[in-house]
């Protein structure tokens, strides 16, 4: 899944984006565009990851408690945001690609866990996908019914598949890009 993002990131999306951030910082678009074809589809590496991460929180959270539980999000989230994305907005003003007020913007937003838009790095977005998917499995431990999680894993999957059966010949092509979706679905 890793590699699939790392290719991704690289092959296709700096290369689609020439003017993007991604490719300024780069040094621009790599020197094989023949391989935005093979590695479009790496971004289904993310979603690799969002399945593996819900069974490793499902199953470490199953005999926690609610406290438990947050703190232990916390001390797995908050040092890696709260080192890596001053590094990055650092990055950004060393290279100039960000104006200092703009970077100090998106560097609180990222540090205080926004989950929408703009970021220090647009990468931060998955962490909002993660909280919701938190929240969900702290809600259901407060309520002390941990054991509905199946249910309502089973309950969003049917909901996630009914959106996308419906996105095409509907043409929800609008809601695709709502931040709000992103966290419901």
């Amino acid at each position: 899944a890793a590699v699939l993002v790392m290719f991704y990131h690289y092959g296709f999306w700096v290369w689609a984006f020439p003017e993007g951030v991604s490719a300024r910082a780069t040094g621009g678009i790599p020197p094989h565009p023949e391989i935005g074809g093979l590695v479009q589809f790496g971004w289904v590496g993310v979603q690799i990851f969002f399945v593996i991460s819900g069974f490793v929180i499902a199953f470490s959270a199953e005999h926690s408690t609610p406290l438990r539980f947050f703190e232990a999000r916390v001390k797995r989230l908050a040092p890696a945001v709260w080192i890596c994305a001053p590094v990055t907005a650092m990055v950004l003003l060393l290279v100039d690609l960000s104006w200092p007020t703009d970077a100090v913007a998106r560097l609180i937003r990222t540090a205080l866990f926004v989950p929408f838009n703009p970021w220090v790095d647009s990468v931060y977005w998955t962490l909002g996908i993660e909280i919701a998917f938190y929240a969900i499995v702290w809600i259901l431990l407060r309520l002390g019914r941990f054991d509905l999680m199946e249910v309502v894993a089973v309950a969003l999957g049917a909901i996630s598949t009914l959106f996308w059966c419906l996105y095409y010949p509907f043409d929800w092509s609008d809601l695709a890009e709502a931040r709000w979706l992103d966290l419901l679905l």
